[in-house]
């Protein structure tokens, strides 16, 4: 069965190791330290105690951004990303936010049709931001 649910700063071990089998964004020391922030919300995709998908995002005012979101390799294309997102937009539209940023490489053309169904808009471009040299695609949704 399939839960989502908030993640707190214990299940930093958790994100890490999905975090290893996908972006390799942060290290464990990163996971723990970014969810234990007051701003922080961290969403997990769940199937039994397995966190199978992850999104954190950063809640300032009347605006959030998405500052990471992954679903397990091997369980991407079953709806789980949308599923988070899903959630984001209905806990922020709860919140009075008012917009949702985030950022994606120009070579990941999955992610920004995978925004794109959901009304992210292009809003900046950041040429050869990444250190491949990719740039990087800034992206908003009003809510």
């Amino acid at each position: 069965m399939i839960n989502i649910k908030e993640i707190c700063p214990e299940n930093s071990e958790s994100c890490y190791k999905l975090d290893l089998k996908s972006m390799k964004l942060w290290n464990q020391n990163q996971w723990k330290n970014e969810l234990e922030k007051d701003h922080v919300t961290a969403i997990g995709v769940y199937s039994n105690n397995s966190i199978l998908g992850v999104c954190v995002f950063h809640k300032m005012y009347d605006e959030a951004e998405i500052r990471y979101l992954s679903i397990h390799p091997s369980h991407k294309r079953r709806g789980l990303g949308k599923k988070l997102i899903y959630k984001i937009i209905k806990e922020c539209k709860n919140e009075n936010i008012k917009k949702i940023f985030l950022e994606v490489s120009l070579k990941n053309e999955h992610a920004l049709n995978f925004y794109d169904n959901f009304g992210f808009e292009t809003i900046r471009v950041r040429k050869k931001y990444y250190k491949d040299g990719s740039d990087a695609i800034l992206k908003e949704k009003k809510c």
